[in-house]
């Protein structure tokens, strides 16, 4: 229910790395819809990535690598239209429909079919709680799939994965490599030479 979901929501929150300030909450709330909040993160971003640039504090980075970075925002924005566009757009429901009286029709059918073509009854029995089950399971894995990005217990673990991104991004942002030489390093033998 909508209710349980909001609360299983609540307690496992996706962390942000750094926080969100309270402008940045005013000014996500002030903006309408899911696109509109995301195509502004995704500026956000874009703008850090500029001023940082300009102020030369990346380093020495070429243009282009700096414009691969601004390519794969505008990827990232791009995939982000294409799952929206997934989770929004229905599921026929004339097909649900008929999916499921095909599930139950299956579930009458079947048996009557099974017993007339086998001559163990053990085996028939057998035979037809596996193929009832299987279509059931079918059903059921099909109705999971009419809503892919709810953030139930049943489905992917967006919480974990979305830590596991930010250790990552943590990691890479602590340092250089331990055998590689620092930025500062390599600019006092510029000086020395």
């Amino acid at each position: 229910s909508a209710k349980s979901r909001t609360y299983y929501n609540h307690i496992r929150p996706i962390s942000i790395v750094g926080g969100v300030s309270k402008n940045e909450i005013k000014a996500l709330e002030s903006a309408r819809g899911g696109m509109a909040r995301v195509s502004l993160c995704i500026m956000w971003l874009q703008e850090f990535l500029a001023r940082e640039y300009l102020a030369s504090s990346m380093g020495p980075v070429h243009p282009p690598i700096l414009s691969r970075l601004f390519g794969d925002c505008s990827d990232g924005l791009t995939r982000y239209n294409n799952a929206r566009k997934i989770s929004f757009i229905p599921f026929p429901f004339v097909h649900s429909q008929l999916s499921a009286i095909y599930a139950v029709l299956v579930l009458v059918v079947v048996p009557v079919m099974i017993i007339s073509y086998v001559k163990q009854v053990t085996i028939g029995a057998i035979l037809n709680t596996f193929t009832v089950l299987c279509f059931g399971g079918l059903h059921e894995v099909a109705r999971e799939l009419e809503s892919p990005f709810t953030n139930e217990p049943n489905d992917l673990p967006l919480v974990t994965l979305q830590a596991q991104f930010n250790e990552a991004l943590l990691s890479m942002v602590a340092g250089f490599h331990p055998d590689a030489k620092r930025e500062e390093n390599y600019e006092d033998e510029i000086l020395k030479s």
